[in-house]
């Protein structure tokens, strides 16, 4: 697959398990990021995320977490396939015992696409993998923003998340010194409600939000819109 500046990204994914979705790539698109930024991805899944800034950012350098045995061998196997084991370093484990392998104020940035519900809420997936990957089985948002201990100040968290929880995202995040700097919602239709908000937040930075245009997914007809078929590097 390709996405806009990150040129041609392998992806072996298991059909039956946690699979990338839109949210990913929206995602690795609104990440600034500085040449030689470290960058931290908990939660990485397949690696698609971490895959994509890597290819996009040729001086980054990334560190993947990921818990689920099976989902790390085959972000393993796609850092090798993708030739980019100098520069993206996997971790095998749980994003809330990261502080024994981890240096605190560590990174630029962290990036995160964390589990939508509430463990239990809404429709449970079928599988194990799955529910893992959706739900806050194995940590709610706030170990997820716990995190912010790793970023220096001054660095960046950027996460992906639905918008109807932006209420209980936005004064979570200044809770730990997060800023919101940046803020982008996410329209499935031109006049549908906003489903996603990707929100780029600043460690120790001072209050002012800027919200940028809607991005709109679909155009009437269901085909992507000329903006989204630009973030697959596709032309209109």
């Amino acid at each position: 697959m390709s996405l806009r500046g990150a040129g041609v990204v392998t992806v072996a994914q298991d059909k039956r398990g946690a699979r990338f979705n839109l949210d990913s790539l929206l995602l690795a698109d609104f990440c600034r990021i500085k040449p030689w930024d470290r960058i931290l991805e908990p939660g990485t899944g397949t690696g698609i995320v971490s895959l994509l800034l890597a290819k996009k950012h040729l001086r980054s350098h990334l560190t993947a977490v990921e818990i689920q045995p099976a989902l790390a061998r085959l972000c393993r196997r796609n850092i090798v396939d993708n030739g980019l084991e100098d520069r993206v370093q996997l971790s095998e484990g749980d994003l809330r015992s990261m502080k024994r392998d981890l240096s605190s104020a560590l990174f630029d940035v962290i990036v995160a696409n964390p589990p939508y519900r509430r463990n239990g809420a809404g429709k449970q997936s079928p599988g194990e993998e799955r529910r893992v990957s959706r739900q806050e089985r194995q940590g709610s948002l706030s170990d997820w923003l716990d995190l912010q201990r790793f970023l220096k100040n001054g660095g960046r968290y950027v996460v992906v998340f639905p918008a109807d929880r932006l209420a209980e995202l936005l004064p979570s995040l200044r809770k730990r010194g997060l800023e919101p700097k940046l803020m982008r919602l996410v329209h499935p239709f031109r006049d549908k409600p906003a489903s996603l908000a990707l929100i780029e937040s600043v460690k120790a930075a001072g209050v002012g939000l800027r919200v940028l245009p809607p991005l709109v997914v679909h155009q009437p007809g269901c085909g992507f819109t000329g903006e989204m078929l630009g973030i697959y590097g596709q032309s209109v």
